[in-house]
């Protein structure tokens, strides 16, 4: 048997984005009434968009009160997969304010004489997600105008802000590029491609790190030939280590592999590029000890990041789990700097948003059972009811809610509702404003699950397996379908 894992996450770059397959399993949970009068049960699929077997929970609301509208199953537990990026948004804003800058530095230990630094250099990550190619040229390009030329000392990489993890979710395929490294020191995304051209010198597969500056060999992730006919086109040989099959016809294939060791990929990358613009550099080594410049470095160049709300806001639009992952780590850091996991980081942010007043307000609920595993989403190991993620919603406010995707962000959204959307094998969410017929604004979140179809394909986890199966999209399809009537329903009845 096979699994499969889908996420909506990443969508800024093209991916092939693997994905686990599964043989589903086929659950039943007796009739259930959907609006216009269907119900959804085994054999009625014109009624029920093609969806045999599942749950629906909604709670529509409104947003300045907090009162309900229409609600169902609204205490009844789902996974949010990507939804669960709102809270984390919602925290960091609080935590960090909207105008925080991430800042990666360039430090060096001792003097700038003749060209020459008498002593280390230093790059220290800050936790910018979005840190690219065009960032470490720019500087390079502070070090170039202060004539810097060589290193006596050592070129360390400094992750020590943040925890360094190799990946987010555990229960996703080896390959998928959704299920990054994660640290303070980010490049492009924590993003490989690896490219193999039949034609090329050598013949075989390269890894390439890309950014709008363009392609450059990843020289910290290495690929090797996989012989064909194997049944899988790609598999790990190691950490940030790959075994690739050619492709199957023409002259050139390519598939995402996440970056498990992060900083070393942006530390080779700045020597690599160093090397080009005249500056030679040591073999990169990491750093040790507490975040924070060492006794006695200086500043050479530094680089800050976009403001946090701009971040935010493409957080949102593409549903980066990276970006979830690092900001979520950062606002944490502010309650409680020793957490070294993402399970310990997003609990601190659940537990501090759960005990705010604006959460509160008008909140008759209960925060039994809602779980935050980590900051994206990814995974099934969070939960949350509808009324749970209304609350939390509300407690973003309209900070939050003023960076809320809609159809003009190209989003498969009607005009006028904008909202985080959470996607899974057999997971469905959508939590949001809409703006009513009548001009009404309105809150709701809304979650389509089949959770035995879920359960079963978690069961039979096979992390080589990067295929969708058919039977996985075409729920979702239906899933998206009832959403979209759902969604048309409210617009036009409020």
């Amino acid at each position: 048997m096979t699994a499969s894992q889908q996420s909506d996450s990443n969508r800024s770059r093209p991916s092939p984005r693997p994905l686990l397959g599964r043989r589903p399993f086929l659950g039943l949970f007796g009739a259930l009434a959907l609006p216009g009068g269907g119900a959804w049960a085994a054999g009625q699929s014109k009624t029920t968009n093609g969806l045999e077997s599942g749950s629906l929970g909604y709670f529509l609301f409104d947003p300045d009160s907090g009162r309900a509208l229409e609600e169902r199953a609204a205490d009844t537990a789902f996974i949010p997969a990507s939804v669960a990026k709102l809270p984390t948004v919602a925290a960091a804003l609080a935590l960090l304010g909207p105008d925080h800058r991430f800042a990666t530095r360039l430090l060096g230990t001792g003097p700038l004489e003749g060209g020459v630094l008498r002593g280390d250099l230093i790059l220290q990550g800050g936790g910018d997600p979005a840190l690219a190619t065009e960032g470490l040229l720019q500087l390079l390009g502070a070090l170039g105008a202060a004539g810097l030329r060589r290193v006596e000392g050592r070129f360390l990489y400094d992750t020590a802000l943040l925890p360094e993890l190799a990946e987010i979710d555990s229960g996703q395929p080896w390959a998928a590029p959704y299920n990054t490294g994660v640290g303070a020191l980010s490049l492009n995304y924590n993003r490989a491609l690896l490219s193999w051209r039949r034609g090329g010198t050598p013949a075989g597969p390269d890894a390439l790190t890309v950014a709008d500056a363009g392609r450059q060999p990843l020289d910290s992730v290495t690929v090797r030939p996989l012989a064909a006919g194997g049944g899988f086109p790609l598999l790990p040989d190691g950490v940030d280590r790959w075994l690739m099959a050619p492709p199957s016809s023409g002259d050139a294939g390519a598939a995402w592999v996440p970056v498990a060791r992060p900083g070393l990929a942006a530390a080779t990358l700045f020597r690599r590029l160093a090397a080009d613009a005249g500056i030679a550099l040591p073999a990169p080594v990491v750093g040790s000890g507490a975040a924070g410049a060492p006794s006695g470095a200086a500043a050479l160049a530094v680089l800050d990041s976009l403001p946090l709300a701009e971040l935010a806001r493409g957080l949102l639009r593409h549903s980066n789990n990276l970006s979830a992952e690092v900001i979520g780590l950062a606002a944490s850091s502010r309650l409680a700097p020793s957490a070294t996991t993402l399970d310990r980081s997003a609990g601190l942010l659940q537990r501090w948003l759960t005990r705010q007043p604006i959460g509160a307000v008008n909140w008759n609920g209960s925060w039994n059972g809602l779980r935050l595993a980590n900051h994206s989403g990814l995974g099934t190991g969070s939960r949350a009811t509808p009324r749970q993620m209304a609350a939390l919603l509300r407690a973003g406010g309209p900070a939050l809610w003023d960076l809320l995707p809609g159809e003009e962000d190209g989003k498969a959204l009607p005009p006028g509702v904008h909202a985080k959307s959470g996607t899974l094998a057999y997971v469905k969410g959508l939590a949001g404003l809409l703006t009513a017929a009548s001009g009404r604004r309105l809150g709701f979140v809304l979650f389509i699950a089949d959770p035995a179809r879920r359960a079963a394909m978690d069961a039979a986890l096979d992390r080589r397996v990067t295929a969708t199966p058919a039977e996985a999209r075409a729920w979702a399809a239906g899933a998206g379908r009832l959403q979209g009537e759902i969604l048309e329903r409210w617009v036009s009845t409020y």
